[in-house]
């Protein structure tokens, strides 16, 4: 008898201490920044982001959603995305396929690393990212785990549904520069919307 209340016991503060995790995960807090006076505003028409003096609005045509670049310091760029359809910038150098891990090499190749469950997926990605608030919205930033080998970027699953669908938004710059990278991370807070 003693045996089963214990078990039930610690089934149940197992239970509990799984639900409190899973609430930690899901409460952000707002990702606020603090820019030098120099940053000026580049205004992208639903959007608005301040960025440091020497950066540039580039304009690019899109065919199915509103994009955009920035060109950056030392020929880096970062590009945005605005519509239905905008990449969630995840990972793409793993791919599961059922119960295999595949890297995607640089050049784009497949090649099969292991079984799913003898693998540290979390390990193997070049980046990490983490969910916050900015201006309101639902936001996963995204850092290279190494400067220089990856993505920088900030993705928006839900900004605002619009006839049949929902809009989102990524901004992101691919291998940057140290500065660039940092000062890209402290742009993405002082990012405002336009409905």
């Amino acid at each position: 008898m003693r045996l089963r209340i214990t078990i039930i016991l610690l089934t149940v503060l197992g239970c509990t201490d799984r639900q409190n995790q899973e609430t930690k995960k899901l409460n952000f807090e707002e990702y606020k920044v603090v820019v030098p006076d120099t940053w000026k505003t580049l205004d992208f028409r639903a959007f608005t982001i301040q960025v440091p003096p020497t950066w540039k609005q580039v304009k690019v045509d899109g065919i199915d959603s509103y994009v955009g670049l920035i060109a950056l310091d030392k020929g880096d760029t970062a590009s945005f995305d605005f519509g239905w359809y905008s990449n969630s910038l995840d990972d793409e150098s793993i791919f599961i396929n059922g119960s295999d891990v595949n890297l995607v090499d640089e050049k784009g190749n497949l090649k099969f690393y292991g079984k799913i469950d003898t693998v540290d997926i979390e390990k193997l990605k070049k980046d990490t990212s983490r969910w916050t608030t900015i201006d309101g919205k639902r936001a996963k930033i995204v850092q290279p785990k190494q400067t220089r080998i990856g993505v920088t970027g900030v993705y928006f699953d839900s900004l605002w549904t619009k006839g049949s669908g929902t809009d989102r938004l990524q901004i992101n710059g691919r291998n940057l520069q140290p500065d660039n990278e940092r000062q890209l991370l402290q742009a993405f807070g002082t990012l405002k919307f336009k409905e």
